[in-house]
């Protein structure tokens, strides 16, 4: 029920922000802030606390997602492809976009076969930018010798 609630308000608060796009930092935070703000009082009060955790972490996903470029989600990408080719899980592979200053850094953290036969890795990554630092998880599965398709939002 709780659940449902906070999925509701997220959408609703999304269609009142006048974005015409959300980003997915966006609606991490607001669905995440309105699941811990559902922790707190009770009743009327309870809405309250989820409607305000929706609010900022909305804001918040909002600023870091919209604080990177392309080139950075390039970087990304990339460094996570040396990171699942070199990296054995619960090492940490660091990385830098020199033209903006963005970094972070990639840490596999299991590495498994799927139905297919496919590898894939589960990963945990932060990336560092002026906004802050955002923290994802997410998994790789090798798609050919050379590539890896990375699900994991930055």
């Amino acid at each position: 029920m709780k659940k449902g609630l906070v999925l509701a308000l997220a959408l609703f608060l999304a269609a009142c922000s006048g974005n015409k796009r959300m980003s997915n930092g966006q609606m991490i935070g607001l669905i995440g802030g309105g699941i811990i703000g559902s922790q707190f009082g009770g009743g009327a009060g309870n809405l309250l606390f989820m409607v305000a955790g929706a609010a900022i972490g909305g804001m918040g996903g909002y600023a870091f997602g919209d604080s990177l470029i392309p080139s950075d989600h390039a970087k990304f990408k990339e460094s996570a492809k040396v990171a699942m080719d070199n990296i054995r899980d619960g090492e940490v592979y660091s990385w830098k976009n020199p033209d903006t200053g963005v970094a972070g850094t990639i840490k596999p953290t299991r590495s498994y076969y799927v139905d297919n036969g496919q590898l894939c890795r589960d990963f945990d990554a932060t990336i560092a930018a002026s906004d802050g630092i955002g923290r994802t998880h997410g998994r790789a599965c090798k798609i050919s010798a050379d590539a890896w398709f990375v699900e994991g939002r930055i």
